[in-house]
């Protein structure tokens, strides 16, 4: 009996059918681009280049899909990745269902684009990103802009997509697209904390001027402190913040002089947030008793 043929993956067929069509994306404002492109992934890279027209809604009691993270050790490596940045459109190299389907429920899009944005993304995290390998000899591939790919032992296949960004692709982020889905998090702060801060060229999230307030200040953050607490984060807040700060989609954590780390999201355009503080070892509040002695 003869062995059944595997048949060619989403990508295989589309590089058969002829190159150039309209490009698929969409605007900010939702209408489609249609300018001509003879991309495989079928983005003019002129447009804002989203897949869908307008932001996805979970439905009611689904979550949004999360960021895989590493289940087993990662070991060092003792030997390099064994793929070149051409290997990554090789049809030998197989994307799972289960990539493209994760790469879909993030970004939308059909399974041949999804496919070629895959790709393309493993072509520059083979030349540029962080290469990691876990115990089981599974590959991890990381890109600045936190997007990560993982591979299996033999590199021959890509087994998950995963990336916090809640709808921009990889090649997205790199052009400088900005995000429609940012304004869901500012909607939640107060009014009159967005107020105060209008005026400073950084941002601070409610969470981050509550625990500023009271590990340095030894104060509560309410309306009656607010501008006070604002007003001193900011000012230790500049001991951190790099002299040229990032014009790319990044995450940064500076330490001042007294130990503070400042966790800074930059993206492009807009102003950097502070979205986390913590504490170097040895510095910040005492602990209380009951954790002194776990």
């Amino acid at each position: 009996m003869r062995a059944r043929p595997t048949p060619p993956s989403p990508a295989a067929l589309a590089a058969l059918a002829p190159r150039g069509g309209l490009c698929t994306r969409y605007e900010r404002d939702g209408s489609q681009c249609l300018r001509p492109t003879e991309r495989n992934a079928r983005w003019c890279g002129t447009c804002a280049g989203f897949q869908r027209p307008h932001p996805a809604k979970p439905a009611a009691g689904q979550q949004e899909p999360r960021t895989q993270r590493p289940l087993t050790p990662i070991v060092p490596l003792t030997e390099p990745l064994p793929l070149s940045s051409d290997e990554a459109h090789d049809p030998q190299l197989h994307i799972t269902r289960s990539a493209i389907e994760q790469y879909r429920a993030k970004h939308g899009s059909d399974a041949p684009t999804a496919e070629a944005d895959i790709r393309a993304l493993l072509e520059n995290l083979i030349t540029a990103g962080v290469h990691q390998r876990f115990e089981n000899g599974t590959w991890r591939l990381l890109a600045p802009e936190a997007y990560v790919l993982l591979l299996s032992a033999d590199a021959a296949c890509v087994i998950s997509y995963s990336t916090p960004h809640r709808e921009r692709t990889y090649a997205q982020v790199r052009a400088a697209v900005p995000s429609r889905s940012r304004n869901r998090g500012r909607s939640r702060e107060k009014g009159w904390v967005r107020a105060l801060q209008e005026d400073l060229p950084v941002r601070f999230t409610n969470l981050v001027l509550r625990r500023f307030a009271r590990d340095v200040l030894g104060i509560e953050f309410t309306r009656s402190t607010g501008q006070s607490v604002i007003e001193a984060a900011y000012a230790r807040s500049r001991q951190a913040q790099p002299a040229h700060p990032s014009h790319a989609a990044v995450r940064r954590r500076m330490t001042d002089a007294g130990g503070l780390k400042w966790h800074l999201v930059y993206e492009p355009g807009e102003r950097p947030a502070v979205v986390h503080l913590s504490w170097a070892p040895g510095c910040g509040p005492e602990p209380a008793p009951e954790q002194e002695a776990a």
